[in-house]
């Protein structure tokens, strides 16, 4: 994650992804709206080439159905990029042993660390039901932002089976913990 990146993701309160990391985060999005950009298409061509072809009744729901989706998953994917906020008066030295208790407990494994950010991903076994989780760590003054998304260098996946959640939680709770 380049400096602009993480400043725009404390300013914001959304983690933001590079290029290719948008097309495999919002992969579902894409495929609901291949069928009825298809379907538009074909029908547009029609016209402007004077064939006369209406929609058959069938053929609307196979644009109304699949946008809507797109649509409310969109909306869902956009949702998991916002950052969990802690307020906390420790410093960086009293978290990091924090995190790396829970990075051996939910096996997360290092990707980026530095005096801004860390990046964790987790790489699970096939039949856990998640291809891997990236946990990201923001640290801005005097409140942590806290984001785990499934991995966008992985395959598109919309569930992680809970492990995202499990990942933001713990990390919450033992922070509040330590910060009482």
């Amino acid at each position: 994650m380049t400096n602009k990146q993480i400043q725009y993701s404390v300013e914001t309160g959304e983690l933001k992804l590079g290029i290719w990391d948008k097309f495999t985060h919002y992969g579902i999005v894409g495929f609901l709206f291949i069928i009825p950009v298809m379907f538009i298409f074909f029908h547009t061509k029609d016209y402007f080439q004077g064939i006369s072809r209406p929609f058959i009744e069938g053929e609307i729901w196979c644009v109304i159905i699949p946008s809507i989706l797109g649509l409310l998953f969109y909306r869902l994917q956009k949702n998991r990029l916002k950052f969990k906020q802690i307020e906390t008066k420790l410093t960086r030295e009293e978290i990091d042993p924090i995190i790396e208790k829970l990075a051996t407990e939910l096996e997360w494994t290092p990707y980026l660390i530095n005096e801004k950010i860390i990046i964790a991903k987790t790489h699970p076994s096939f039949f856990s039901g998640s291809w891997g989780e990236q946990v990201t760590i923001l640290f801005d003054k005097n409140r942590i932002l806290v984001n785990s998304i499934c991995d966008p260098d992985k395959l598109s996946s919309i569930v992680s089976m809970g492990r995202n959640k499990k990942n933001m939680n713990r990390l919450i709770e033992e922070i509040n913990k330590a910060s009482h």
